[in-house]
């Protein structure tokens, strides 16, 4: 081997070992700012269904009901709003709930109560929200 030869394969080696040096620090880069990030709280947040449900009183009248049902439709439901046991029932999805309209759905005329519940989720826990 000459002199020349001999230098070219040692300029060779280095690139290789500077591409090899590149990779693995892009590879420990890009995992230690995943796990920061988790670390930090910066997670995938899933979906949860709200439950809003609002009590008339007894003798509410057919207006007042449709009053509150017309003011349950500016919320996002799944499946509109639904009569169970004398109350109205709405369904949402979502990664949180946005309780902007639950003051005015509280004081209009023929409502008793307004729930708003998150349902259990896998591991998740629900929760009533104090909207």
């Amino acid at each position: 081997m000459t002199d020349g030869e001999v230098f070219d394969v040692e300029r060779n080696r280095r690139w290789v070992l500077l591409l090899a040096v590149a990779a693995v620090t892009l590879i420990l880069g890009a995992a230690s700012a995943t796990g920061v990030m988790y670390y930090a709280g910066w997670r995938h947040m899933p979906e949860r269904e709200f439950t809003i449900a609002v009590y008339m009183v007894p003798d509410a009248s057919v207006a007042e009901r449709s009053a509150v049902r017309e003011a349950l439709g500016g919320l996002p439901a799944v499946d509109g709003v639904r009569v169970e046991d004398e109350a109205l029932h709405l369904t949402a999805l979502g990664r949180d709930f946005d309780c902007s309209l639950i003051p005015v759905i509280r004081e209009s005329a023929g409502v008793d109560r307004v729930r708003v519940t998150m349902r259990p989720l896998g591991h998740r826990v629900g929760a009533v929200l104090g909207c």
